[in-house]
């Protein structure tokens, strides 16, 4: 490993980093899938019976893939291809083809420049494909719930009059005392690069302040300034605070791509910024292969990930 000469600033990814999402964001994910599917296109999978359309596993197989970092874009993906499966593909052989496949095949066509959203429009009947506005509303409504929409958006739900909202199963993922540690250890600059946008970024910032006492971050860039896998997120962060080198973490393809993008574009002079990969077990070898710098299990190792004279404690 040859760490950056200057190493000063670490940013995270947040969701699935710095806060539990697996029961917000891809519960929301799953929850409008199945709206989709059950409710508004009438189709039926054994529901009834308890059965799952989708599940975490799928969930996870299409971020792994990339190019559904933004998860309105997965919730899209997931109600077409699952519509088309129940319906225009009903007795095919699409319909058999495993997620593992499917999903194979989405990130091929991502290293082509043509994965995400691109994809999902080439190859699922158009029949079987949302509205893109109308999978927003759903899934705010699902994530916030109905009563903290309302507080949100200043208007009642439309699709989920009644829903808790998965929000408020969202927990933190790091000591609270964890950014004074890495500033104690010499790293000068924090920050994130996140997929949330508006209200959702809002959301994630007030419970990271109230969790650790105050704001430790020195910069935020949203997905509506630049969406990852988008080299210019991790621009805008580094040029923010004047970043000299360092290290991003993240736990999905397009937050390992996006230092890829970087590296590929950035110019003499510019830092050099190292890739660490909060991934699980199942994961590893994925991103071993890939070229990932550093593989944390939680977003305290990445104390493990600093140069020997910063190392924490």
């Amino acid at each position: 490993m040859c760490f950056p000469q200057a190493f000063d600033t670490i940013i995270f990814d947040v969701d699935g980093v710095l806060i539990r999402t697996i029961d917000s964001f891809h519960a929301t994910d799953i929850a409008v899938a199945e709206y989709i599917a059950g409710v508004i296109n009438d189709l039926d999978w054994g529901q009834r019976a308890g059965k799952a359309l989708v599940t975490i596993e799928d969930v996870n197989a299409f971020k792994r893939a990339g190019g559904y970092n933004n998860d309105w874009d997965m919730c899209y993906l997931l109600s077409a291809l699952f519509t088309a499966r129940l319906r225009e593909w009903k007795g095919t052989s699409f319909a058999e083809r495993s997620i593992q496949e499917w999903s194979a095949l989405s990130r091929e066509a991502n290293l082509r420049g043509h994965g995400g959203i691109e994809w999902v429009n080439q190859v699922i009947p158009a029949t079987a494909v949302p509205d893109y506005n109308v999978i927003g509303d759903i899934y705010h409504e699902a994530y916030w719930g109905a009563a903290e929409f309302q507080k949100r958006f200043g208007y009642a739900p439309r699709y989920l009059p009644d829903a808790p909202g998965f929000v408020q199963r969202e927990e933190m993922l790091f000591p609270r005392d964890f950014p004074a540690q890495l500033r104690k250890a010499g790293i000068r600059h924090l920050g994130m690069i996140t997929g949330r946008v508006g209200p959702e970024v809002d959301s994630a910032l007030e419970r990271m302040e109230i969790y650790s006492g105050s704001p430790w971050w020195d910069v935020v860039v949203s997905a509506n300034q630049a969406p990852k896998p988008d080299p210019r997120a991790l621009q805008l962060a580094i040029d923010a605070v004047g970043t000299k080198g360092g290290l991003y973490v993240g736990d999905t393809a397009d937050d390992h791509d996006l230092v890829i993008n970087y590296q590929a574009i950035k110019k003499a002079g510019d830092p050099e910024i190292l890739v660490a990969m909060l991934v699980h077990d199942d994961e590893v070898a994925v991103y071993q292969e890939r070229g990932a710098d550093f593989i944390v299990g939680s977003a305290e190792e990445v104390a493990e990930c600093l140069p020997d004279k910063m190392m924490i404690g």
